[in-house]
């Protein structure tokens, strides 16, 4: 799948854009320890249940990043392949 590099954002970007969601992002760069650091939103949700089965995991070969904008103790993140 071909996406635009121009819609590439940091993690910090989509936070901020995002506030209080979960969101699912085709990975495009990871830090020195190999984690995301930036990507494609692909969705996101308020609600988490939302956003897993919207994936269709499996239809692509591209690294998913999921995670929770919000505060650390209702933030969570996964990484899926």
């Amino acid at each position: 799948m071909s996406r635009n590099p121009s819609n590439t954002f940091s993690l910090i970007e989509i936070k901020k854009s995002f506030p209080d969601q979960w969101v699912a992002i085709a990975v495009r760069k990871t830090d020195a320890d190999g984690l995301p650091s930036a990507g494609i939103v692909l969705l996101h949700d308020p609600d988490e249940q939302f956003v897993w089965p919207a994936l269709r995991l499996g239809e692509s070969d591209e690294l998913i990043h999921v995670f929770h904008t919000g505060t650390a103790a209702k933030s969570a993140s996964r990484t899926v392949l």
